[in-house]
């Protein structure tokens, strides 16, 4: 029974390892994205998590979303044939910082060959200033989580990072270490116990 425990032990270690390490290695590559390839929309897998700041997209739908929620939409080039209803991520053109809006297509506007998009927020009475063109658009809507967005930004800070990553893998790696310590003066004491008493 104590082997099938111990063995049960390991493998769980093993498990929380790799997915701490993987969450560490996807941060630090979404980090360089966004620092040294100045890109507004980090992405694994041409994937990008998004953190909903406003609840410009609140609504009863059920591909409506809200302040704190997390947004995941896909990179693709293929953003001249999109249909009215499409959620898409797009880079504000009125925004000095060139924010990113992930809004819904309320018209498709044709010109000839070419198509532009008039976006709008389900919760907002009019729609957005100006036109969008293909080339503004990041990625296109896939689906959200629910109060991830706050998570995320949470592990994304200095406290978060020290309780749910750093912490517990001191705690993962530190205990096989007493472990091993423990079982290293064990096998000593038994040894020192075992050892004959000789009188002369």
């Amino acid at each position: 029974m104590k082997k099938i425990m111990k063995h049960i032990g390991n493998a769980l270690l093993w498990v929380l390892t790799l997915v701490f390490m993987l969450v560490l290695v996807g941060n630090l590559w979404m980090m360089f994205q966004s620092t040294v390839q100045h890109s507004k929309a980090p992405s694994i897998l041409g994937y990008s998590p998004l953190i909903v700041n406003t609840g410009s997209m609140a609504g009863d739908k059920a591909d409506d979303f809200n302040a704190g929620d997390l947004v995941i939409i896909h990179k693709t080039k293929k953003t001249l044939n999109l249909k009215k209803g499409t959620i898409i991520t797009f880079v504000d053109p009125h925004s000095e910082s060139k924010a990113l809006v992930t809004h819904r297509i309320n018209q498709v506007i044709t010109h000839g060959k070419d198509h532009v998009y008039e976006t709008r927020g389900d919760a907002n009475n009019t729609s957005d200033k100006g036109v969008i063109n293909p080339s503004q658009i990041v990625g296109v809507y896939q689906t959200h989580l629910k109060g991830f967005g706050s998570k995320l930004m949470f592990l994304q800070s200095p406290k978060g990072m020290l309780l749910f990553i750093v912490l517990p893998l001191i705690i993962l790696f530190g205990s096989d270490y007493i472990v091993q310590a423990f079982k290293s003066k064990a096998s000593k004491v038994s040894k020192t116990e075992e050892e004959p008493i000789v009188s002369v």
